[in-house]
């Protein structure tokens, strides 16, 4: 069976995921074996850890996690209309596009300014640290615009993936 392109970009995102996460498990390990077993702390395995912590929740977020895989308080929602739903689902991405789109210029502005620091350990310019940012923003928005496409064409994220049998909620019994 072929993969679609999605399919195989997405595949790379999760080997990204996981080269990152593995990268922070063995920073980790050797940090606490260099601080409690040799005594010679390491300086640069804090900066490594919390770089790739920050990375790898964005990077997740935006490229592995899919839209029916977060977590979401949405008992009300649930018991909205399918109408309604559908609504709230684009008002809510088209208002989560536009915040995003409206913080560009200043995140690229502090993005610019931390360019002149570097980081105490590596020397790495903060730049770099905060840079993965606009990528975040950039594929949140692309995500938010698929959302509220499905949703103006009655498709959910939550469909065929939802923990609760819409029917039953809706009118108390099941055919």
């Amino acid at each position: 069976m072929k993969k679609s392109l999605t399919d195989r970009l997405r595949h790379i995102a999760e080997f990204v995921l996981v080269l990152m996460m593995g990268i922070l498990f063995v920073t980790f390990i050797a940090q606490v074996v260099f601080r409690y077993v040799l005594n010679i702390p390491l300086a640069w395995s804090d900066e490594i850890s919390n770089y790739l912590w920050l990375w790898g929740i964005l990077w997740g977020s935006s490229f592995v996690m899919r839209n029916h895989e977060d977590m979401r308080f949405d008992m009300l929602y649930n018991m909205l209309p399918r109408k309604l739903q559908r609504s709230s689902s684009v008002f809510v991405s088209c208002l989560l596009v536009l915040l995003l789109i409206l913080s560009v210029p200043k995140t690229w502005a502090f993005i610019g300014f931390m360019n002149i620091e570097k980081s105490p350990a590596l020397g790495l310019p903060m730049s770099w640290v905060f840079g993965l940012y606009l990528v975040f923003v950039a594929a949140m928005c692309v995500r938010h615009v698929g959302i509220a496409y499905d949703a103006l064409h009655d498709k959910l994220p939550h469909d065929g993936h939802s923990l609760i049998d819409a029917e039953l909620l809706h009118t108390g019994t099941k055919s």
